[in-house]
């Protein structure tokens, strides 16, 4: 059966064409909150240009896909400048194709399972197909479709030339686009009917997506309808998890907090991970900061190896920690002491270098290596395992292994360095006294790192890449980059044999006081 010929199709196109919340309350099921209410009310205008900056877990990948099936279903038939075009065309785009097919498309795949399971929208389902590449009217494949594409940086729009009235074009991840794929897309919305939606995390202060809600905004005389959804508003949203992102990110005033959780654009921000007046507070210059690992903790030792470029180019380095602890707050948040006179040269050959770190650990009890097993790195790694030490091999550039981790930073490297941030900033590690050039040095290599979110997927911590820096003219931030080794996911340390339950001093000294007492 034909849908253009089902009497049904006729009120129910009258009844919901120009009402996309009745359509998501009465024909799919879903109940909406605040902001999937506003959003739909906005996309019912023919000409909707609406813009999203959203925090996390708000609903609105599920609306994104209710709209879809909503403008599928809505609008068979278009008549103007003496023609008439039978149905409608909707794409879904996202920096990956992937994404869409994580996101919105399986959100059109759940609404069209509800209007099945229903016996009052049933019939309706009958007439809708649903492909991997295509959801499309029966009898009408070619043109009248939801179809999913790919934004690519670098690459050409697949939807440049295409021109209809019922056109719907939906971009997830949208700060993660191009400005030059936006000129593509605009250039397609010259019609009565077309809508355009986008959404995204705010990660990034720029670009196209970014100025729809700033000077492209309706507020400001452009034509734009730019929403803010908060995680924190969101009934989709657990309380719980609202206060462990706080804790993570270091407060809701964060840059983390306000892009995860509130929805708003990485804006006002040092753009660099550490300030060097949060640095200074840690250093125990004359010895007057309180310990951070008191007598009688079970702390371990990690030697931290960063290995340079090369003779007379990056630095290599290498510092001992001591360390406590596991995690990031709380009473198991992981505490630091850094050690003086660490090894920093840029005139030695691995083997040198190598010498000198056996050396190093020769002073520790159950020392720990933690080294970067990239470029050089991997080699001296092979000979100190060679040499019987116990030596932990670091990839920085590979993912993190805890799914908390994974959900807030892009690779081991931004997990190392933001949490070294955070420890600082909370006074959880101390550095200590070094002569006037070495700590200008290290001053000037950590409060210069910079950093920005992710612009496709969730908002997660990313570093700004070395040659990226270089060009900038940044420095290879080699203390820095040794130093955060300490905070590296899943780097765990050994118990020193200077804590023991029998042979720490402490210990000692209360057996020999209670044996006293006898």
């Amino acid at each position: 059966m034909n849908i253009l010929n089902d009497p049904r199709y006729h009120e129910f196109v009258k009844r919901y064409a120009p009402d996309p919340l009745a359509f998501v309350l009465e024909v799919c099921g879903n109940a909406v909150s605040p902001d999937q209410q506003r959003l739909l009310e906005a996309i019912a205008d023919p000409t909707a240009k609406v813009s999203v900056v959203s925090g996390t877990g708000t609903g609105k990948t599920m609306a994104f896909g209710r709209i879809a099936i909503w403008h599928l279903l809505c609008f068979p038939v278009a008549r103007y400048d003496g023609k008439t075009e039978i149905g409608s065309n909707t794409y879904i785009g996202a920096p990956a194709i992937k994404q869409v097919g994580d996101g919105v498309w399986k959100e059109i795949t759940d609404a069209v399972q509800q209007m099945a399971s229903r016996p009052a929208t049933a019939w309706l389902a009958d007439y809708i197909v649903v492909q991997a590449e295509r959801v499309y009217i029966k009898n009408y494949k070619p043109q009248w479709f939801i179809t999913k594409f790919a934004m690519q940086q670098g690459q050409s729009v697949a939807i440049a030339g295409k021109h209809r009235f019922n056109q719907l074009i939906i971009v997830d991840e949208a700060a993660g686009v191009s400005d030059e794929h936006y000129d593509v897309i605009n250039g397609t919305q010259t019609q009565g009917g077309n809508r355009t939606l986008l959404a995204s995390q705010g990660v990034k202060q720029g670009g196209f997506f970014y100025e729809t809600h700033h000077k492209l905004n309706r507020a400001n005389g452009g034509n734009w309808t730019a929403l803010c959804f908060s995680s924190e508003d969101s009934p989709f949203v657990e309380t719980e998890w609202l206060e462990t992102v706080a804790l993570q990110a270091g407060g809701r005033d964060t840059v983390e907090y306000r892009v995860r959780v509130l929805g708003k654009f990485a804006e006002n921000e040092n753009e660099n991970l550490l300030t060097r007046a949060a640095v200074e507070a840690c250093f125990d210059d004359k010895g007057s900061l309180k310990p951070l690992i008191e007598q009688g903790e079970p702390f371990g030792w990690l030697l931290l190896v960063d290995v340079g470029a090369g003779e007379y180019r990056d630095d290599s380095v290498c510092w001992v920690a001591k360390v406590i602890g596991n995690g990031d707050y709380g009473d198991d948040a992981r505490r630091v002491e850094y050690q003086p006179n660490p090894i920093i040269a840029n005139d030695k050959n691995l083997r040198e270098f190598r010498g000198l770190i056996v050396q190093e650990v020769a002073k520790y009890s159950n020392v720990r290596i933690v080294i970067d097993a990239g470029g050089s790195g991997l080699e001296l790694y092979k000979m100190l395992e060679e040499d019987g030490l116990d030596v932990v091999k670091v990839n920085w550039g590979s993912p993190c292994f805890k799914q908390e981790y994974k959900n807030r930073f892009f690779n081991q490297r931004a997990c190392a360095m933001v949490r070294w941030r955070d420890a600082t900033r909370q006074m959880r590690v101390r550095y200590p006294a070094m002569d006037n050039l070495l700590r200008e040095k290290f001053l000037n290599q950590a409060s210069r790192i910079p950093y920005g979110f992710t612009e496709t997927g969730a908002a997660r911590y990313k570093i700004l890449g070395k040659d990226e820096m270089r060009r900038r003219g940044i420095k290879s931030p080699d203390m820095a980059d040794a130093m955060s080794f300490a905070f590296l996911d899943d780097v765990y340390y050994n118990v020193s044999d200077a804590y023991s339950g029998s042979l720490n001093e402490e210990n000692l000294i209360a057996a020999a006081l209670a044996a006293l007492a006898e």
